[in-house]
């Protein structure tokens, strides 16, 4: 099954176009409290369409990707009459694009979701492959569903307000990409000296179209699609256990332990 299309960099043109062939009643965007002041302005600046724009604004953090969050989301789009021929729009890291794929899969039975990740993890990882959820009692993505965006937008100049931290995570799932499936990839990002948006521009498409690749091949994760679980099996134990500390582990940082035990439990 091959996966919608994704654009890089020059995203606006081509989501004005999409607006514009569809014809959506309304287009719901949906941010969290760190999207809202970073990127929704640059996003909303960008967009042409006379159509009406809605924004609902949900707390940011993984602790936030529940149940709960989920029904406040499904009652704002009831309560401004969205439709079937509504469009949310996803502007944020994996825990937006996550929940609001959910949302969207489950709305009116399923209404039309557009990806646009603003975290370099979101970018490589959870905004490409249909998978859409939320945690339950502490355990991660436990409710979800198969559901492909309409379109995933790639703007990696959204990356210029991500902080140093959250900018490494991301580089862990890529690395996990070089090390599961194409090693010229992991020895490319390896040879990177100083470690930057600049010097890792041209590989965050490369990593993108990876995980893509292997989607393809095994959309509903029957066979190869398993691979890109490394590191996640013990990565998912340590976020669930330490979420409720004041410095709860990042996605990327977990799933690096998580290569690492797990290697040298194959070992």
């Amino acid at each position: 099954m091959n996966q919608t299309p994704i654009f890089f960099n020059s995203i606006f043109p081509a989501f004005n176009s999409f607006l514009e062939e569809k014809q959506y009643t309304t287009v719901v965007i949906l941010v969290d409290s760190n999207t809202h002041e970073y990127c929704l302005p640059l996003f909303i600046s960008e967009v042409e369409t006379q159509v009406t724009l809605e924004i609902i604004e949900i707390p940011s953090g993984e602790e936030n990707k529940t149940i709960e969050i989920a029904v406040q989301v499904w009652e704002t789009l009831a309560e401004i009459n969205a439709s079937r021929k509504s469009l949310l729009v996803n502007l944020g890291g994996g825990m937006v694009t996550d929940i609001g794929g959910f949302v969207a899969s489950t709305f009116k039975r399923g209404i039309d979701f557009v990806n646009i990740p603003t975290t370099l993890l979101s970018m490589v990882d959870a905004s490409v492959g249909g998978k859409t959820g939320i945690d339950l009692d502490g355990i991660k993505n436990v409710i979800g569903t198969f559901a492909l965006p309409a379109l995933t937008l790639i703007y990696p100049e959204f990356l210029k307000t991500l902080p140093e931290r959250e900018f490494r995570s991301g580089v862990a799932e890529m690395l996990k990409h070089g090390l599961i499936y194409n090693r010229n990839h992991w020895e490319k990002l390896t040879q990177i000296k100083n470690l930057n948006i600049d010097s890792i521009h041209s590989l965050i498409e490369e990593s993108v179209n990876i995980k893509k690749e292997i989607v393809e091949k095994d959309p509903f994760e029957k066979s190869i699609r398993k691979i890109l679980n490394f590191g996640h099996t013990i990565g998912h134990a340590l976020e669930s256990e330490l979420l409720a500390c004041e410095n709860p582990l990042l996605h990327g940082e977990a799933i690096a332990i998580g290569m690492l035990v797990e290697t040298v439990l194959s070992y």
